[in-house]
């Protein structure tokens, strides 16, 4: 499944790949995009592995021209949980758990400092300047990287920051 990757980078970054603990904020637009690519790369498949999703919206209508793993009887369902069945159909090893929170301060009892501490890596793909600004904040203070993305209209645009380094 993974041969091209290993071809060019090796079995070891493949194996740390499906082994990485992945936290993403967002499943809308750009999340549904990076659910696709992490599926199709192996991210989070392997045994120690996995990619928790939250996403607080619910699918719409009007999301079903740009958010592609959404279906019409989708509409009313959980984003993170209809974007997470959708990669697990793509690559049936990954492991996903599809939430529903949204992240601030309130949710701290669910993403604590323990939650914090086993990821691997952030990834925000919200479309709201709270939200991301507490995602830069608590990673910043766990000193985990983060991919940061976003959209205004057709525009996208995604950064890595590394703590202490980027």
């Amino acid at each position: 499944r993974y041969d091209d990757q290993i071809a060019i980078y090796g079995r070891e970054v493949q194996d740390s790949i499906e082994n990485i603990k992945t936290f993403m904020i967002g499943s809308g637009a750009l999340g549904c995009e990076l659910i696709k690519a992490f599926a199709l790369m192996g991210v989070g498949c392997g045994p120690e592995g996995e990619i928790v999703v939250t996403d607080n919206d619910e699918i719409a209508l009007s999301n079903l021209n740009r958010q592609f793993l959404f279906r019409l009887p989708d509409v009313g369902h959980g984003k993170s949980e209809v974007a997470c069945a959708a990669a697990k159909v793509a690559n049936p090893d990954c492991n996903l758990i599809a939430r529903q929170d949204m992240i601030y301060p309130a949710t701290e009892s669910i993403y604590n400092d323990k939650f914090w501490n086993e990821r691997t890596f952030i990834v925000n793909a919200v479309d709201n300047q709270k939200a991301r600004l507490y995602v830069d904040s608590r990673c910043a203070w766990f000193e985990k990287p983060l991919l940061e993305s976003g959209t205004l209209g057709t525009i996208a645009n995604s950064q890595m920051i590394i703590p202490h380094k980027s």
